[in-house]
């Protein structure tokens, strides 16, 4: 029987990203994966600002920023050369190397306007230097992160699927290994995190409660062959019978209906059920003359898993909580699981984690992932057919996201940049929220030394007091000097969130050891 440290099932962008999280620091990480080949089946066609931040942090927004040059390289053509605003706003961003917010995206169909966006808003003029990297659909991120896992060693074993698991001891509550068994054998592992989807093997094995709503949409994505597509219309259209977009790229359709869920939600998704879902929420008689790829079938079903752990495994990305896609919140959600539970596992394992550090990953994630299922709920409620939801719509299109900062306030939520986490006791802003673009007198950005998955200490003080506070564990900690009076000192752990600043006060030494001593022991 094959052993490692852990091992992840599942090798989408939550599984992937946390596997190379976890080599970062040295666990032995073995990745399961189903399918034998990644899944090219078009799902979310971006990340938002955190997920991108998230990349940048580990020295992979380089390669995001390539994705979306050639993503608006692809619109511009699907537009023969006539850019939307979107599409004009991104390559101009891109070409003067400017330093604005990305405003891409919607609320229940309903388009951010980009001319409303405040850009001199401080909440978003601290997180604009991923703007150029933000165009990466699920696929081309799947590629990009397996192949950081290569560089890091990651072992990625596909066409292995994951029947059930056991504890090697009496029960998955005690602290044995777990043995995960598949159709190529057995593996054991001291730890195991499922990656593996909404219907995920391990949950159901696990025996977690998944609690949450029943859907009421049945929605489609593909990229289709469409004979005439001149009269629908681009970007998020809203209908008494839907809602769907057309584009960016030649032949991409999503289209939602509010229909009964089909018998089998298994069955592959034929042309016909596609051409009749489009048609009956376009009102277009359009004729879809084939598929390139596969197409998707999803809704809005909205669950929860009770726990993200039991004894020594873990829940992460859809196998923890399930929703409709809108936004790509789903992905979004996903990647702050894998960065938030990484390094505490990783932590954990070496022997190293101070007490309870494991069990701050649900503490943290499942508030997060419940605002996400809200978030997600509320968008489906504005997009009913009936009047009353229809004259809503005009209020909350016409009249509040026509106030600078409501948009501001709605997009910020959106990105992904507001969250926060209870990281110290009595804290203040900017404790316990994501550090954002923080740049540094040497020309450098805080996210230039993370690249390692180390927590990182910006000293500011004129004199380095500071810095002696990591002494003996600079394994995990990478300290820079950056004289700046005028800016705190922070210490910001490997997920990007702010466990302590200098508050110019006479106990500013005493919680930075506090807060060291919290979270690396």
């Amino acid at each position: 029987m094959e052993r490692t440290d852990v091992i992840v099932v599942g090798a989408g962008p939550t599984g992937l990203f946390l596997a190379s999280e976890l080599a970062l620091r040295g666990v032995r990480t073995t990745v399961l994966e189903r399918l034998a080949e990644p899944d090219p089946t078009i799902k979310s066609g971006s990340i938002n600002v955190a997920s991108a931040e998230i990349l940048d942090r580990r020295g992979l927004l380089p390669a995001a920023e390539e994705v979306q040059r050639r993503r608006l390289a692809e619109a511009k053509g699907f537009t023969g050369g006539r850019s939307n605003r979107t599409v004009r706003d991104l390559t101009d961003a891109a070409g003067q190397a400017s330093r604005r917010f990305p405003v891409l995206g919607h609320f229940a169909g309903i388009m951010f306007q980009h001319d409303l966006v405040d850009q001199d808003d401080p909440v978003l003029a601290a997180h604009t230097a991923v703007a150029n990297g933000i165009l990466v659909p699920q696929h081309d991120l799947e590629l990009l992160l397996a192949e950081h896992c290569a560089r890091l060693g990651v072992e990625i074993r596909r066409g292995v699927e994951v029947r059930d698991l056991r504890s090697a001891g009496t029960g998955l509550d005690d602290d044995a290994d777990v043995v995960v068994e598949t159709g190529a054998g057995d593996f054991s592992a001291g730890w195991v995190v499922a990656a593996d989807g909404g219907r995920s093997v391990v949950r159901k094995r696990l025996g977690v409660d998944f609690l949450g709503t029943d859907p009421e949409m049945v929605g489609y994505q593909a990229i289709a062959d469409i004979d005439d597509p001149s009269e629908l219309r681009r970007g998020w259209n809203w209908t008494p019978r839907g809602i769907y977009t057309y584009g960016p790229v030649p032949g991409r359709i999503l289209v939602a209906r509010f229909a009964p869920q089909p018998e089998d939600k298994n069955a592959p998704v034929t042309v016909d059920e596609l051409q009749s879902a489009v048609r009956d929420v376009t009102g277009v008689p359009v004729t879809i003359a084939g598929l390139r790829g596969r197409a998707t079938r999803w809704s809005d079903n909205a669950r929860q898993a009770r726990a993200y752990r039991r004894g020594r495994v873990l829940l992460a990305g859809d196998a923890a909580h399930v929703h409709s896609p809108f936004s790509a919140q789903g992905l979004n959600l996903g990647m702050g699981d894998a960065v938030n539970l990484g390094w505490k596992l990783a932590a954990t394992v070496q022997g190293h984690a101070p007490a309870g550090l494991l069990d701050t990953y649900h503490d943290e994630r499942h508030p997060i992932g419940k605002w996400v299922l809200d978030w997600t709920r509320a968008q489906v409620a504005l997009m009913r057919g009936d009047e009353r939801t229809a004259r809503l719509r005009e209020v909350v299109g016409d009249e509040l996201f026509a106030v600078p900062g409501a948009t501001n306030r709605m997009i910020a939520l959106s990105s992904g940049i507001l969250q926060r986490y209870d990281v110290a006791d009595d804290a203040s802003d900017p404790v316990g929220s994501i550090a954002g673009d923080v740049e540094l007198g040497s020309g450098t950005r805080l996210a230039d030394h993370a690249h390692d998955g180390r927590f990182v200490l910006v000293d500011r003080s004129a004199d380095g007091r500071y810095t002696d506070a990591a002494a003996g564990i600079d394994d995990r900690v990478a300290c820079v000097a950056d004289p700046d009076a005028a800016q705190p000192s922070l210490l910001v752990r490997p997920d990007g969130i702010i466990a302590w600043a200098d508050d110019s006060t006479d106990h500013a030494r005493k919680l930075l050891d506090v807060a060291i001593q919290r979270w690396l022991g």
